[in-house]
C-alpha cells in the first residue's frame, strides 16, 4: 500500500466528514461503481426473475438478501481507485466469483443483519483477516463512527423504498398517452376491499423500481462505510503524519540534488586548472608524508612482563568495580521497571479495600475537564449561559462538569481517547453512585446539539440544571 499514490486528501476527519469523503469517491466514479454492482447481480437477478415471475415479493426479498455481493464489487472498485489504480474489466470479472463465495456462510447467514457491514466488509475483503484477528480489528475500526454507520445502514432501505416510488411515478409520467391500457386495467382490477390482493403487473413494476433504487442507495452506503474505514485507519495508524514525512523527504531530495549539482560544478571548476595530471601526481609524491622511514628495534629475549603492563592486583580491583556497577545498574533497572509498570501488580478483586488510582485525564474529546476550569456552581453558570443565547457553551459546561465529577469524586476511569459512547459505558459500569441516568441524558442532549444541531427546549435545559446530582467534593 503506497500512501503517496492516494487520490483523496488524507487527514483526520469527523464521522460525518468521513461519510462525505465516501460519497465524494462514489460520485467521482458513479457509473463505474453502478456498473460493477449490476455486473455481479444482473445475471442471478434475471434468472431469479424468470423462476419467480409469479412471486415478485419473494424476488425482492432474495434481491435484498444477496445485495452484499454488489457491495463487495463497489468496495473493490473504490479501494483500487483510491490508490491511483483503475481496475480493468478483466480483473472485475475475475473478482465477481470471489465476491459470491468468499466466506459465504458467514457473510450471508451469520453476519447478514450486522449494522456495521459497510465498515467490517472492508476489514474482511481488503485486509483478509479471519477469526480472532478479524474480530479484534473490527472492534478497532468500528469504535469511531459506529453510530453514523448504523444510521446510514438502517435508513438506506427506507430511502430505497421512497426512491423506488419516485422512480415508479417518473415511469408513469413518461408512458405515452393511450399506451397505458394494461396499467389502467390493473388499477381497475385492484379491489379496495381486499388491499392485499395486488395485481401482478403492479407488484412487478414496484419490485423493479425498488430494486433499481436499492442499487443506487447501496452504492453510496458502501462509499460511506469505506470513508469511515479510511478515516479510522488515519486516526489509528497516522496516515496523515506518514504522508507529511514523505512529502518532506521529497522536498529535501530536490534540495539535495541542487546542492550536489553545485558541489560537482565546483569540483569541475577546480579540476580545470592549467597543470597536467602528471605534474599534480609529482607534487603529491614529493610531500614529506610519502617519505619511507625504516626503524629497526631489537626485542630482548626475556620472560619478564613489559614495564607498561598493569599489575594483577589492579586488574582484579577494576574487575570487582565493574561487577559492582553492573549489579547496581541491574537492580536499578529492575526497580525502575517495577515502578513504571506498577499497575500490572495491583491485585484485582480486593472488594471495598481495593484502592483504585485516581484518573489522570485532563482533556477528554478536546474538552478541558479539570476542576479548576469549572465554576463553583456549574448548573447555575450553565443556565446563565443558556439565557444569554450561548447554547452550545451551556450544554458543554454541563457535560464537562459531569465528566469531571464522575472522574474525581466518583473515581470513574475515563481516558483521554474515550468517545461519548465510551464515557457512558464506563459510567454505567461504575453503578448508581455516579448517576448513570443523568449522565446518559446530558450526553444525549450534548451529542444532539454539538453534532446534529438539535437544540433542546428551554424547559428541558432548566430541568437538567435543576436535577444536577453532583456536589462539590463527591457524587451523591
Amino acid at each position: 500500500m503506497r500512501l503517496d499514490t492516494v487520490t483523496a486528501e488524507i487527514r483526520p476527519r469527523s464521522d460525518w466528514e468521513a461519510v462525505d469523503l465516501g460519497f465524494a469517491m462514489v460520485r467521482r466514479s458513479f457509473w463505474r461503481c453502478i456498473s460493477v454492482w449490476w455486473l455481479a447481480l444482473g445475471v442471478p437477478t434475471a434468472i431469479a426473475a424468470v423462476l419467480l415471475w409469479e412471486h415478485p415479493t419473494l424476488l425482492l426479498l432474495l434481491f435484498w438478501w444477496w445485495k452484499p455481493v454488489g457491495s463487495r464489487m463497489v468496495l473493490f472498485e473504490l479501494s483500487r481507485r483510491l490508490f491511483g489504480e483503475e481496475p480493468s474489466w478483466r480483473s472485475v470479472w475475475a473478482e465477481i466469483p470471489r465476491a459470491w463465495w468468499r466466506r459465504f456462510f458467514y457473510r450471508f447467514l451469520w453476519a447478514r443483519f450486522s449494522p456495521w457491514l459497510p465498515v467490517t466488509l472492508a476489514v474482511e475483503d481488503l485486509e483478509g483477516l479471519r477469526g480472532k484477528a478479524y474480530k479484534q480489528r473490527c472492534g478497532q475500526v468500528v469504535r469511531r463512527g459506529e453510530g453514523v454507520v448504523m444510521w446510514i445502514y438502517f435508513i438506506s432501505d427506507a430511502a430505497a423504498v421512497w426512491i423506488g416510488m419516485g422512480i415508479l411515478g417518473l415511469v408513469l409520467i413518461f408512458i405515452p398517452e393511450g399506451q397505458d391500457a394494461a396499467w389502467q386495467q390493473a388499477r381497475e382490477s385492484w379491489d379496495p376491499n381486499f388491499p392485499r390482493e395486488i395485481p401482478l403487473l403492479i407488484l412487478r413494476t414496484v419490485t423493479a423500481c425498488v430494486m433499481v433504487a436499492m442499487s443506487l442507495t447501496d452504492v453510496f452506503v458502501v462509499g460511506a462505510g469505506f470513508g469511515v474505514y479510511i478515516n479510522n485507519r488515519t486516526w489509528i495508524e497516522g496516515w496523515d503524519v506518514e504522508l507529511a514525512f514523505k512529502r518532506l523527504a521529497q522536498r529535501l531530495a530536490k534540495v539535495a540534488v541542487v546542492v550536489i549539482s553545485f558541489f560537482m560544478l565546483g569540483l569541475t571548476a577546480q579540476g580545470a586548472e592549467s597543470r597536467t595530471p602528471a605534474e599534480v601526481i609529482r607534487d603529491v609524491k614529493a610531500d614529506k608524508a610519502f617519505i619511507v622511514h625504516t626503524v629497526t628495534d631489537k626485542i630482548p629475549k626475556s620472560s619478564s612482563k613489559p614495564s607498561g603492563s598493569l599489575p594483577i592486583g589492579i586488574i582484579e580491583l577494576l574487575g570487582k568495580v565493574f561487577a559492582v556497577c553492573a549489579v547496581v545498574l541491574l537492580v536499578g533497572l529492575i526497580g525502575w521497571m517495577v515502578w513504571k509498570y506498577r499497575h500490572v501488580f495491583i491485585l484485582r478483586g480486593g472488594g471495598e479495600k481495593e484502592k483504585r488510582l485516581a484518573p489522570t485525564a485532563r482533556v477528554v474529546m478536546g474538552m478541558d475537564i479539570s476542576p479548576d476550569t469549572l465554576p463553583a456552581d456549574v448548573p447555575i453558570a450553565a443556565w446563565v449561559l443558556w439565557q444569554q443565547g450561548r447554547h452550545q457553551e451551556a450544554l458543554g459546561l454541563l457535560y464537562r462538569g459531569s465528566i469531571s465529577r464522575v472522574m474525581e469524586p466518583g473515581r470513574v476511569e475515563i481516558q483521554e481517547s474515550d468517545t461519548e459512547g465510551d464515557c457512558v459505558r464506563r459510567v454505567e459500569l461504575a453503578g448508581a453512585a455516579v448517576h448513570p441516568d443523568y449522565f446518559r441524558m446530558i450526553t444525549g442532549m450534548w451529542i444532539g446539539l454539538a453534532y446534529a444541531g438539535v437544540r433542546p427546549a428551554d424547559e428541558e435545559v432548566l430541568r437538567l440544571c435543576g436535577q444536577w446530582p453532583f456536589r462539590e467534593g463527591g457524587a451523591r
